[in-house]
């Protein structure tokens, strides 16, 4: 087969061959990693993104201090389903 598109973080870390799976790839799964892909979007900066991220986390840790326990759980479900934050933060 051909290159992958784009490995993912850990990959990339470790210098491994990535298939480039989603939502994990055969790599991380078999070391039992977090598999995450950095997320680029055309016309968007790397700095840029990585704000983007920073403040869906914000939200995120907003929400879980602001909600009751029950509603806790609920964006805690929200995230788990996703296969980014940054989707989840949309989602909520």
């Amino acid at each position: 087969g051909g290159q992958t598109k784009a490995a993912c973080l850990p990959c990339r870390k470790r210098k491994s061959k990535c298939d480039g799976d989603r939502p994990s790839c055969k790599c991380c799964m078999a070391k039992a990693t977090m598999c995450n892909y950095s997320v680029t979007t055309p016309g968007v900066t790397q700095q840029q993104a990585i704000k983007n991220e920073l403040d869906a986390y914000k939200r995120v840790l907003t929400l879980i201090r602001d909600s009751s326990s029950s509603d806790v759980e609920s964006l805690v479900r929200i995230i788990k389903a996703r296969n980014s934050l940054n989707d989840a933060v949309q989602d909520i």
